[in-house]
């Protein structure tokens, strides 16, 4: 398997919890979110955005297996990796854990966005490098039918 680029660590917050006191579904999300946001941010030396004015990333596709419950307090460890480099978008893994147990996995497609043609448009050069240097895979096959951007 191939190794984990990134991760991020965050605690269970009293606002994250659902009515059974564990963390709510929704919130597992909200994780996935700031660790992938840190990750890309990350990727230039500046830690500010390496996209141009008027671009900015959708997600396309999104999926997550719950695999175990976290609580109030726990330290969740946030790992991903890119994958399936594209021409205007790309994939991003991931796995939570509270210590070595699996919270969660699965995988983010994001497409890079015009805002102003609302349109794709092609990922940046050094995005494109970073993600490589980090182990994303070229895409071999057309997209699925939800990510044909």
């Amino acid at each position: 398997m191939r190794p984990w680029a990134f991760s991020h660590a965050d605690e269970v917050r009293f606002a994250d919890l659902d009515t059974l006191a564990h963390l709510n579904n929704v919130a597992f999300l909200v994780f996935v979110e700031t660790a992938r946001v840190t990750y890309v941010r990350a990727a230039t030396p500046s830690g500010e955005s390496p996209l141009p004015p008027g671009v900015g990333f959708v997600i396309a596709e999104q999926r997550i297996n719950y695999r175990s419950p976290a609580y109030l307090g726990d330290r969740i460890d946030t790992f991903l990796r890119p994958d399936d480099l594209g021409r205007t978008s790309f994939g991003i893994e991931f796995e939570m854990r509270v210590g070595e147990r699996v919270i969660a996995d699965g995988g983010v497609t994001m497409v890079c966005w015009d805002r102003a043609t609302e349109r794709p448009t092609p990922l940046p050069d050094a995005l494109r490098e970073r993600f490589a240097a980090d182990g994303a895979r070229e895409r071999t096959a057309p997209p699925s039918r939800l990510t044909k951007l």
